[in-house]
Order: structure tokens, then sequence, then C-alpha cells
């Protein structure tokens, strides 16, 4: 297979979500030493790395075309939710789907990662910003809803990962599309 190579804005997207997202995550138990320790300052700068990497990739995929553009790419219409379901069906018979750039189920996990951290940096950025007002009724629903997007995040690196796992095993190398330089 023949597998597209993203120019390197948008692999600079990829991997600052990426490894932010990551960092953040994995230190967010840090976060709950108190507002002003290391460990949450730590979090939070990380976080707010994530939410410039995530803005900038919403405003590229509203204001862009190409590749990155969010035309045709939303889980909000019965067409993808149809081509997911397909996809499932091929799955369980061992079928890789072969589907166009963020279509099917590959388009549904992927644009539910970038609102799953869209979520954590808007919720973060409020817990900090509200930090004064805990016990508030709204500061407390921003940090449950934080914490629930908390236990999500491995959910969809497991999907994600895991999809360009069995994508290379089947011999579809599409993580290179993320390290190659583009012929373009």
């Amino acid at each position: 297979m023949n597998t597209e190579t993203f120019n390197r804005r948008s692999q600079l997207l990829h991997w600052g979500l990426a490894l932010f997202g990551i960092a953040a995550w994995l230190t967010g138990e840090n976060a709950d030493d108190g507002f002003n320790s290391n460990g949450f300052l730590l979090h939070l700068y990380l976080g707010l790395a994530v939410l410039v990497f995530i803005l900038t990739r919403f405003g590229t995929g509203l204001l862009t075309k190409g590749k990155l553009s969010f035309k045709g790419w939303t889980y909000f219409n019965r067409a993808q939710w149809r081509l997911a379901a397909q996809d499932i069906g091929q799955l369980i018979r061992f079928k890789l789907p072969q589907r166009e750039i963020h279509q099917g189920l590959a388009g549904i996990v992927q644009f539910s990662g970038l609102l799953l951290f869209l979520w954590m940096a808007i919720s973060g950025t409020a817990i900090f910003l509200l930090q004064n007002s805990t016990g508030s009724a709204l500061f407390e629903a921003i940090e449950e809803g934080h914490e629930v997007g908390e236990a999500l995040i491995p959910l969809f690196l497991i999907l994600h990962v895991g999809a360009v796992i069995v994508h290379t095993l089947s011999g579809d190398h599409v993580w290179k599309s993320m390290v190659r330089k583009d012929s373009n």
C-alpha cells in the first residue's frame, strides 16, 4: 500500500499533540499535590502546550483545505457512522477496512481524540483559572469532567496506536506518514 506522507507542519501538530498530551496525562497525578506544587505547575504548563497545539489543529482544520481540513470529516453525520459500522464488521471478519483519510472508524477515533484533547486542555485551563472557587458547583463539575477525560485517554491511545500496529502488521506502514519527509 502507498501511504501518503503529511507535510512537516502536519507532522509537527501531530507530534506536539502526542508528546505534550501524553506528558500532561502522565503528570496528572502530580497535580493533586495542590495548586502551588511543582507537580501541578508541570502538569499545567504541559496542558497549556496541549492547548496551543489543539487550538492550532482546530484552526487548521476549520480554515484550510487538504488533508487536515475538517470538511467532510465529522462524526455528526449518519454516513460516517454507517462506514464505521461497516469497518467494525470487516474487523470482526479479520479484514482491514480500506477507506479514504479520516473516514469510517478511523475518522471517528481520530476526531474523538481531537475532541478529547480539546476538552482536557480547556477544562484543565478552567480548573486553573477557577482555583479560587474550589468547592463551587461549577469548579467541581469541571474537575469531575476533567477526570472523566483522564480515564478516556488510555482508551483513545489503545485504539489509535493499536490501529497503527494492526496496519503495520498488515503491511500498510501508516506510521511512516508522520515521520517521512513529504515529497511535495
